[in-house]
């Protein structure tokens, strides 16, 4: 038997919201009740969603584990699957349909054995409604202008100085006074004409010899515009990324800190794991765990901005927010308690999080809140960037790629130090062309100069609950564990 229940179905990521099912109502020549399938909300800002695919057809058993449907979400896309046995009975909301509401109703449920042909749909449902045919212009002869309309048009277009001598001179009817403007507007000529101080100008042409000219020219068809572009669809995903990042920054007062880092630690600490422990982790992974130790330490920085209570909210776990690309959009995945994690830990969530999120599996438990947001394009090739603060977060860094500069090198031993040592013959540049001398970036430049790796991070911060000291604080913080990454692992 299907048992008619609130928990019939639940999402692949999440439950569906008790409420998603409903007893319905009762219909004569079926032996059971049906039951309403209502849009789950599966995020708390959920307000629509859009019916990707129903992966079973009306009429088609159920059976529990089963998909029914793909839902795609602000967030990602959700597989909605069966708990119990059934017959998916109606289908209310076909496929591709955008902007369901939430709780609104998308399909009719029965048990199995009953007779779904005398099912009828609820007077309350409302299926997505198809584009009506377009119907072919009807146009009518407007009717013509009566004097006083024309009079009243006409006075519409005197300028304040013309306004001025007609009422000085009390020209009852604008429309005697002969107009030589522009769409038939009164210059100031022409009343002065009408009343006889100055000649009149002669009326305009009704086509000047350029305009003819140009009428009598071959007209070109213009280019069909369906050969220049296609169409590409706006997810849901993305529709609402842009309406949210475009409320945040018109209404999240912005502020920005950045901080260039010194990687080469970092970079020789990756070679050492992963030549005597053969342990792969990222910089990505050490980005993470820098930022999660820094929060720790100034934990004024980890907040959020609550706008029912206009103030900030201080947050007791370190939850790091992920940027992540997937097809359909951004999505930020959460290292939740990233502080209280080693580096292997945060290396396997984060590769987890980001293969789910790019499968459009993650769970919403797994994307919303978070503490803190990091974006990274460094492995695009970018130099530095500013991120859009997502609330009620009140940070997010941005982080660029790294880059190889210059300095000057502080362990070198002046000329006056090395006086009693004796001399040897610096390598020219015949010998580097020849291979008897190899360069590299570590070999000092000009005797004294050396190279070194750096990366830049951009800090976004909200104003209402953090401000530039806290946040350069916090970057010194993250600068100490990036530049001493021994500290991290210790």
């Amino acid at each position: 038997m299907f048992s008619i229940r609130s928990g019939v179905f639940r999402s692949l990521n999440s439950g569906v919201p008790r409420n998603a099912l409903r007893r319905g109502f009762h219909n004569s020549s079926v032996s059971n009740a049906v039951s309403k399938l209502l849009m789950p909300a599966l995020s708390p800002t959920m307000t629509e969603g859009t019916i990707t695919s129903w992966k079973k057809n009306e009429g088609d058993k159920l059976e529990a584990g089963d998909i029914i449907l793909e839902i795609e979400t602000d967030k990602a896309q959700m597989e909605i699957e069966a708990q119990d046995d059934g017959v998916l009975a109606k289908i209310i909301v076909p496929n591709g349909t955008k902007g369901v509401a939430v709780n609104s109703l998308i399909a009719l449920l029965a048990e199995e054995g009953d007779d779904i042909s005398s099912i009828e749909v609820p007077a309350d449902a409302t299926p997505a409604s198809t584009p009506a045919p377009e119907q072919p212009a009807v146009q009518s002869e407007a009717p013509a202008s009566t004097p006083a309309t024309a009079s009243a048009d006409r006075d519409n277009y005197l300028s304040p100085a013309v306004a001025h001598l007609v009422r000085n001179n009390k020209i009852d009817d604008i429309n005697k006074v002969p107009a030589t403007g522009p769409k038939g507007r009164i210059l100031k000529g022409d009343v002065l004409g009408y009343l006889g101080l100055i000649k009149s100008a002669p009326a305009p042409k009704a086509e000047s010899k350029a305009s003819a000219a140009t009428s009598n020219a071959p007209q070109t068809p213009a280019p069909s515009s369906s050969a220049e572009y296609e169409d590409i669809p706006v997810t849901t995903m993305r529709r609402i990324i842009a309406s949210r990042l475009s409320e945040s920054k018109s209404t999240v007062p912005h502020s920005y800190v950045a901080r260039e880092i010194v990687v080469d630690e970092i970079n020789k600490l990756r070679r050492t794991l992963k030549e005597n422990n053969q342990i792969s982790v990222s910089v990505n992974d050490f980005i993470v765990r820098a930022t999660s130790l820094a929060l720790r330490d100034v934990p004024e920085l980890n907040v959020r901005y609550n706008p029912a209570k206009e103030a900030g909210e201080s947050i007791d776990s370190v939850d790091i927010s992920i940027a992540v690309a997937t097809p359909t959009g951004l999505i930020t995945p959460i290292v939740k308690n990233a502080d209280q994690r080693g580096l292997t830990d945060i290396s396997k969530t984060v590769k987890e999080l980001a293969a789910k999120a790019r499968a459009g599996k993650l769970m919403p438990n797994e994307y919303q809140g978070g503490s803190f947001s990091i974006s990274n394009l460094g492995m695009f090739g970018i130099g530095q960037f500013s991120a859009i603060i997502n609330p009620p977060q009140a940070c997010i860094m941005a982080v660029g790629g790294t880059k190889i500069e210059v300095i000057e090198d502080e362990s070198f031993i002046t000329p006056s130090e090395v006086a009693a040592v004796e001399p040897v013959a610096e390598p020219d540049v015949f010998d580097y062309l020849s291979g008897e001398s190899k360069f590299s970036y570590n070999t000092p430049v000009n005797g004294n100069l050396k190279t070194r790796q750096v990366m830049t991070v951009n800090l976004s911060i909200d104003d209402r609950v953090v401000d530039a000291a806290i946040a350069g604080d916090f970057l010194n913080k993250f600068k100490f564990y990036m530049e001493n990454p021994i500290n991290m692992i210790l």
